[in-house]
C-alpha cells in the first residue's frame, strides 16, 4: 500500500511512480535527478535504467506549459563515454516533448584521484524538455550592467546595436545556462548522492511561480522538496525506497520549521515589470 505524508504544501508518496503518477493532478514543473544508469545501488528496487525512466515519464500529469528539468551525469563504460541517455531523449521526443535546452552544472573544483587519464570530473548536465516555452524569471543580479558597448552578434558575424538599450540597466537578468553551485560534500544523511538544496532552488526560481506545483518522481533525500518549502512552491515527491523516504520527510519537515532561505517577495514586484517579452 502506498504511504502518503502531507507536510506543509508538500505531498510525499512512498511507492512506485508508475502507480502513483496516473492518480495525480497536473504539475507545472518537474525538477528531478534520477539515478545514473545503474551507477549506484539505491536499495535494490530499480528496474533497468531506460525502463525506469520511461515509467517515470510515460503518464506524466503535466500542464500545457510544464517545464521538465532533469539532472544527469557522465557514465564511462569500457573506456568510452556511455551515451545512456540518448534512447530516453529520443523516447521523450516521440511523446511530443521538445528537447528544448541542455545546461551545465558547474560543481566547483574537480575531485582528487586518478580518473583513468581523464580530467577530474566537475560537471553534470540538466536536460530541459517542454511542449511550449515560458519566459524564465529574471532574478540574477546584473551587477550594474549598463548599455555601453555593442549588442549581440548577428548571423553575419557583425555586432548590432542593442535592440532595447533602455532595458540594459535592469537590476536582474535571466539565469545563465551554466549553473555554478558547488556539489554537496556533507554526509549527514544516509544517501549516496544528495545534491545541494541551492541547485534545485536555482531551477525552481527560474521556471516557476509561487502558485505552481513542482514534481520530483525520484525524490531521494528530498532536496527538491526542501527548495520548494523555502521558496513557497507546492511540491509532490515520489520515492520507492523507505529509508530515503523517511530522510526526505524529516528534511522537508525541518525546512518548514525554519524561516525561508530564498525569499521571493522582494523580487516579485520587480519581476512583474522586468519579465518582458522583448530582451536585449
Amino acid at each position: 500500500m502506498t504511504r502518503i505524508e502531507h507536510i506543509g504544501d508538500a505531498t510525499l508518496y512512498l511507492g512506485d511512480s508508475l502507480e502513483i503518477l496516473p492518480t495525480l493532478g497536473n504539475v507545472d514543473a518537474v525538477v528531478t535527478s534520477p539515478p545514473y544508469a545503474e551507477q549506484r545501488d539505491y536499495g535494490g528496487n530499480l528496474r533497468p535504467w531506460l525502463e525506469n525512466m520511461q515509467g517515470a515519464f510515460n503518464k506524466l500529469p503535466a500542464s500545457d506549459n510544464c517545464q521538465i528539468l532533469v539532472n544527469l551525469g557522465l557514465v564511462h563504460r569500457n573506456n568510452e563515454v556511455n551515451l545512456y541517455f540518448w534512447p530516453w531523449i529520443e523516447w521523450m521526443r516521440s511523446l511530443g516533448w521538445r528537447f528544448f535546452g541542455w545546461y551545465t552544472w558547474d560543481q566547483g573544483a574537480g575531485l582528487p584521484g586518478n580518473w583513468n587519464g581523464r580530467l577530474a570530473p566537475s560537471h553534470e548536465w540538466v536536460f530541459h524538455f517542454n511542449r511550449q516555452s515560458i519566459q524564465p524569471n529574471k532574478w540574477i543580479p546584473t551587477q550594474g550592467r549598463g548599455p555601453s558597448g555593442t549588442g549581440l552578434r548577428r548571423k553575419n558575424g557583425k555586432c548590432g546595436e542593442w535592440s532595447s538599450p533602455e532595458k540594459t540597466g535592469q537590476p536582474f537578468k535571466i539565469p545563465d545556462s551554466v549553473i555554478r553551485i558547488n556539489r554537496e560534500m556533507r554526509r549527514e544523511y544516509d544517501h549516496p548522492a544528495i545534491f545541494p538544496e541551492a541547485f534545485p532552488a536555482y531551477l525552481i526560481r527560474t521556471y516557476t511561480q509561487s502558485c505552481d506545483v513542482v514534481l520530483d518522481q525520484f525524490m531521494g533525500s528530498g532536496s527538491t522538496g526542501v527548495a520548494c518549502a523555502n521558496l513557497g512552491r507546492k511540491f509532490i515527491g515520489i520515492e520507492i525506497e523507505p529509508k530515503y523516504f523517511d530522510i526526505a520527510c524529516r528534511r522537508i519537515a525541518d525546512a518548514y520549521a525554519q524561516p525561508r532561505l530564498f525569499e521571493d517577495k522582494e523580487l516579485a514586484a520587480q519581476q512583474k515589470e522586468l519579465n518582458l517579452e522583448d530582451d536585449v
